[in-house]
């Protein structure tokens, strides 16, 4: 499955760690998946979602993603983030946009992240009210790229996450 792969190479999923497990597919919640693995901080759980429309300048690209991820840590242990599918421009800025409401995420190589924990939050309550969201980000080259997203079946997702992590 792509996302796994993407997963891979995002860092999510500890590769180095021969303890860690493989992925679980636990469920498919309309636009949303939801997988589940073990490693040795304890039960990692996250929903993604790929884009149902590509656009923009660039003239190619790996596969991208939109995750929300749930860490075995203190909170705040709730990550939202964005795989674009190339490296984004060194200190740009994402837009991710939820029906009419913008948020500002920052880059770190392929990947993109809310700034804090509130704002993670705030980004999440937004999913589970909207029915789409836009994802708007720039490339090292300067190329961009505008992905579009379903969020129906987020919200189901979200709440069986939170129910497989607290599974041991």
């Amino acid at each position: 499955m792509p996302v796994v792969l993407l997963l891979l190479s995002a860092g999510l999923l500890p590769v180095a760690d021969a303890r860690a497990q493989s992925p679980e597919l636990e469920g498919t919640y309309r636009d949303w998946n939801l997988f589940t693995y073990k490693d040795k901080s304890g039960r990692v759980c996250y929903i993604a979602s790929e884009p149902q429309k590509m656009e923009g300048d660039y003239s190619k690209r790996g596969p991208a993603a939109v995750l929300v991820a749930k860490f075995p840590i203190k909170p705040p242990n709730i990550q939202v983030s964005v795989q674009a599918g190339y490296p984004y421009k060194k200190n740009s800025t994402v837009t991710m946009k939820i029906d009419k409401k913008s948020y500002s995420l920052f880059t770190d190589g392929e990947n993109a992240f809310a700034r804090t924990a509130q704002e993670d939050k705030r980004i999440i309550e937004a999913m589970k009210k909207g029915r789409r969201m836009t994802v708007r980000g720039t490339s090292r080259k300067g190329t961009y790229s505008l992905d579009t997203y379903s969020l129906m079946g987020f919200t189901k997702a979200y709440r069986a996450m939170l129910d497989a992590c607290k599974k041991k």
